[in-house]
């Protein structure tokens, strides 16, 4: 089935108010429509969230960096900073500004394959 574009307003605010418990669904959430992209079950929630808490964090960042990979990957432009940009804004804990960036493009990513399977020209 495929996943429905989030709302980056939304997830923000939730993930304020209840002080970054809501970023958790916001990564179940985007590792779903990761894997559902890649047409595979490459990323797993509890293996990233397990491996995170006993790393302290660590394993997070470079998840955060693998996932920017692959939506750069996804979206075929080579010489994009996400990678880094997901880096640097996790090590200064500000991955909810990153996951943002992310969403938007993961909403992009959606939009667009909707719209070509409305169509019907297109089957990625």
């Amino acid at each position: 089935m495929r996943p429905a574009p989030r709302s980056i307003a939304l997830d923000l605010i939730l993930t304020i108010l209840l002080c970054g418990l809501w970023n958790l669904i916001v990564q179940h959430k985007q590792i779903e429509t990761l894997n559902y992209l890649l047409k595979e079950e490459r990323y797993s929630f509890w293996k990233i969230y397990l491996l995170s808490l006993l790393t302290c964090g660590i394993y997070f960042i470079f998840h955060e960096y693998k996932k920017a990979e692959e939506i750069t990957k996804i979206t075929g432009k080579d010489s994009d900073s996400d990678p880094i940009l997901a880096v640097v804004l996790s090590i200064l804990g500000l991955s909810i500004a990153f996951d943002a960036i992310a969403q938007s493009k993961l909403n992009a990513i959606l939009d667009e394959r909707a719209k070509l399977e409305a169509t019907g020209s297109g089957q990625q």
